[in-house]
């Protein structure tokens, strides 16, 4: 697009008086639930001058920023550069986002105390729920109006004020797909949008040869629709993930460049377009509002300098993490506010060295001044105690424990739960050093520790018996005294038999009846003694035992297997990630 305020060379003295304060603007419009794909099959002259890339919402599947492709996710995405895991909008009914990951009118008011910022929403929960607070510090605000409308505010404001930012919300498509799904009527829906845009276009353009101002005009949208029909959306399918992002402007090499290689490939390599989070640091940049790494941005500004690109956690490992760079320049990579190391770009990849205890881990890796963060969710599994034949309990490494129930297959509203007396009398103590644990009897659990010591939990009591912990030693736990100290999980079997698992990859079985070791243990775990689990011996974090058939074993790196005890092997297509796929809610935060 042709920019005046670029060739001043050839204007008179006044023109360039005129254009002497000429700014940056951003106009961001977005258009509720409009599928990419339909786009290019409806009469969109309008859209057509637009730079267009595909993009993605919804986070990455099964991992830490994983998002439902609705609407309140999606805005608040859009609007502060941060996935669900940050801002904390799960729904469209939710409040406040997270004030510790502010949306773009803050940000800018921050910067720009002066900044004349507008936003205009049909859809209100916007302005009066996510955003409420910052749009309260704005210059103009709008809820609950109709497209026209909309569009018609903006540009009068465009128009009549010195607006730097303003913020549209289209709603007429999203609408007409629920109630007509994909047809005539949602292609006719797409068209009027596409003739509103073009109204906006051609304002933005006159302002720019008046004023010599240089608007960047982005428009996109929240999510895509089921497929096929495209009546709803919601889940995790590569129609409902698919967006786009459009530019008047060109745009750097994360804009128009897909990365086919990323290290995640699921949804035929959706995640090696853009994301929907790079959008609020794409206006920040053109601003010229510098990002602060401390904000911890998931996006990446489309514009200008490359960040490090498609920064996401490696599937092999929990703290590997990987990105994309052809620049031979450093990456400074950052642990929760702490710089940790420094590598070459080129690299694209990194392992913690010592990674922090359980929890959330933030990292932010930096090139060219220009940050890229990921959130990673550390828990792991510690323990796991089938105490009943309807709930499992879990304990994870963060000192708080996950009820599961067996019947509906998920963990229960309200967990996790902080290990305490309340809820668990006498451990309180020792939250933080449960490393195994499984039940005797419907009158007795077992818990061990980390060092060498034990618990005996009254099950009909609900409390730690008198007297606890003891020491394991060969008095109390005959022949595992040598190994208290190793212990990593503990798998009751279908018979008097207990299985503990050690941390250099070996076990040891333990009779209940006779109240000792079995001759000839400690052995090795391999394909003879465990058939299935030889490569993963030394990765075991858990054990429990689900019925008198089956049994799960718990790995580092978030993986489980599930054991078949009638067949004595680890069951086909096993280990698996822990995700709320396959454990719902056993590792939420």
């Amino acid at each position: 697009m042709f920019k005046w305020h670029r060739v001043t060379t050839v204007l008179g003295m006044s023109a360039m008086a005129c254009f002497a304060q000429a700014e940056n603007k951003v106009l961001l419009v977005g258009v509720d639930g409009l599928q990419y794909e339909k786009l290019q099959g409806v009469n969109t002259p309008n859209f057509d001058r637009l730079n267009i890339t595909k993009a993605y919402t919804g986070g990455i599947k099964n991992y830490g920023s994983e998002q439902p492709t609705i609407s309140g996710p999606g805005w608040a995405t859009i609007l502060t550069g941060v996935w669900m895991s940050k801002h904390g909008v799960d729904s469209n009914s939710a409040g406040l986002t997270n004030a510790e990951f502010p949306g773009l009118f803050k940000r800018i008011k921050d910067a720009k105390p002066d900044a004349y910022v507008a936003s205009y929403a049909h859809w209100s929960p916007i302005n009066t729920n996510f955003f409420a607070d910052e749009v309260a510090n704005i210059e103009e605000v709008a809820s609950g109006i109709g497209d026209q409308q909309v569009v018609d505010r903006a540009l009068d404001t465009i128009t009549t004020t010195s607006a730097e930012f303003v913020f549209l919300h289209l709603d007429d498509i999203d609408h007409m797909g629920h109630s007509s799904c994909f047809g005539g009527a949602y292609d006719d829906a797409i068209e009027v949008v596409d003739r509103q845009l073009g109204s906006l276009l051609d304002q933005v353009e006159q302002l720019e040869q008046q004023t010599g101002d240089d608007w960047l005009v982005l428009v996109t949208t929240d999510h895509g629709r089921t497929p096929i029909v495209g009546c709803g959306h919601g889940n995790q399918t590569l129609e409902e993930k698919t967006i786009f992002i459009g530019s008047n402007e060109a745009m750097n090499a994360e804009f128009w460049q897909r990365i086919a290689d990323v290290s995640n490939s699921d949804f035929e390599g959706i995640y090696g377009y853009p994301s929907q989070a790079s959008i609020a640091p794409t206006v920040l940049t053109h601003l010229g509002i510098e990002i602060d790494k401390d904000w911890r941005l998931d996006g990446v500004p489309l514009k200008g300098a490359l960040a490090p690109r498609k920064l996401m956690q490696d599937p092999s490992a929990v703290q590997d993490i990987t990105w994309y760079s052809t620049e031979n320049r450093n990456a400074t990579i950052y642990r929760n506010g702490i710089q940790v190391d420094q590598v070459p770009a080129l690299d694209q990849g990194w392992t913690d060295p010592d990674p922090l205890a359980a929890g959330i881990v933030d990292y932010v890796v930096e090139t060219n001044g220009v940050p890229a963060a990921i959130r990673v969710n550390n828990f792991q599994i510690d323990a796991g105690l089938d105490k009943n034949s309807l709930k499992a309990y879990f304990f994870r490494n963060d000192a708080q424990y996950v009820r599961y129930d067996k019947l509906t297959d998920q963990s229960d509203s309200g967990y996790p739960k902080e290990t305490n007396d309340s809820n668990w009398p006498g451990l309180n103590a020792y939250k933080d050093q449960i490393t195994a644990s499984f039940k005797k009897d419907a009158a007795t659990s077992y818990f061990f520790l980390k060092n060498g010591q034990y618990i005996n939990y009254d099950n009909v009591a609900d409390k730690v018996r008198s007297g606890y912990p003891k020491d394991i030693t060969s008095v109390t736990w005959p022949g595992l005294d040598s190994y208290k100290d190793q212990i990593e999980a503990a798998l009751r079997w279908h018979n008097d038999k207990v299985y503990f698992f050690l941390s250099d990859g070996q076990y040891i079985r333990y009779d209940l009846d006779s109240d000792a070791v079995d001759s000839g243990y400690p052995k090795p775990i391999n394909d003879d003694t465990w058939p299935g689990m030889r490569a993963y011996a030394t990765d075991i974090t858990a054990a429990v035992k689900w019925s008198d058939n089956l049994g799960y074993i718990f790995l580092s790196n978030q993986r489980y297997l599930r054991y078949d005890l009638a067949e004595d092997r680890v069951e086909e297509g096993y280990p698996r990630r822990i995700d709320d796929g396959t454990w719902p809610g056993l590792l939420k935060p």
